[in-house]
């Protein structure tokens, strides 16, 4: 019968969305942080910001929003800022988990509106990380947890 009871309240915690299973991975967030603040240095950058997404639906997602000053935006600039993220995400433990980085870059010109960032038009964007030849010649040898 406790099994039973067991099962029923998980039953109920995976349909209301209090989900048990949720990892949330603390080097993941540190991650976003550092990247944000990283590109935060720079002058170019009017302002970044991250979402970490954890869950049993959704995975381990690291979404990261960058908005560059028009007077900055050109392709050499979102190169910068990808090295510097591919950087940081290479010198983080939370490399070697199961995520797949994702990052947006915006023109301080062309901003999207709050709430419809999909509808905008970025200056770049794509995936982070690089081959573990290109990480170890670029930006050293990884730290280890």
């Amino acid at each position: 019968m406790t099994g039973v009871v067991g099962a029923v309240f998980l039953l109920i915690g995976l349909l209301t969305g209090c989900n048990v299973f949720v990892q949330y991975h603390e080097d993941v967030d540190e991650l976003g942080k550092k990247i944000v603040a990283d590109w935060k240095e720079q002058p170019e950058v009017a302002d970044a910001r991250y979402e970490y997404v954890h869950g049993i639906d959704s995975g381990q997602q690291l979404n990261l929003k960058v908005i560059v000053r028009a007077e900055s935006a050109s392709n050499e600039v979102v190169d910068k800022l990808k090295d510097i993220a591919n950087r940081d995400y290479w010198q983080s433990t939370a490399y070697d988990r199961e995520i797949s980085p994702q990052f947006v870059a915006y023109s301080s010109d062309k901003l999207p509106v709050e709430g419809k960032w999909e509808l905008a038009s970025p200056i770049g964007k794509g995936g982070l990380g690089v081959p573990e030849k290109v990480g170890l010649e670029k930006y050293g040898p990884r730290p280890t947890r």
